[in-house]
């Protein structure tokens, strides 16, 4: 079974995207399909490994990209080992769009700190202007 994960987060620059995977290390390779187990062919901009040895895709939708995940035959372990995976590629996705963000107006991280339960909370400042 396949599955595209709709997420909180608006993936809407594929190159901050596949940043994020380089900074995780993640393997990315160029293809622009993915089979999942079902046998469905998904055209996608990027390939990562999902955490459990299988691969992931990212995909262009009507609102931006989409992850798309092969889930089938995956025990709720494994599952759950791939859901933490990708929430922490997209929650790297999502601070190097919030750096490029307060770069953009100025801003720069003056402190970062990386909670226990794995947030990450960043001091911008802006000197002078």
């Amino acid at each position: 079974m396949s599955g595209e994960a709709d997420i909180a987060v608006t993936l809407d620059d594929i190159a901050a995207f596949i940043g994020a995977l380089e900074d995780l290390g993640r393997g990315i390779a160029d293809l622009f399909s993915l089979t999942t187990s079902d046998g469905r062919k998904h055209k996608v901009s990027a390939v990562f490994d999902d955490g459990v040895g299988r691969k992931a895709g990212i995909k262009k939708t009507d609102k931006g990209f989409a992850i798309v995940r092969d889930c089938h035959g995956l025990t709720p372990a494994q599952k759950a080992t791939q859901d933490k995976s990708i929430k922490a590629v997209v929650q790297r996705y999502s601070y190097r769009k919030v750096v490029k963000q307060l770069q953009s107006q100025g801003y720069a991280v003056a402190e970062e700190k990386k909670g226990t339960d794995g947030s990450i909370r960043l001091v911008a400042r802006k000197w002078g202007t």
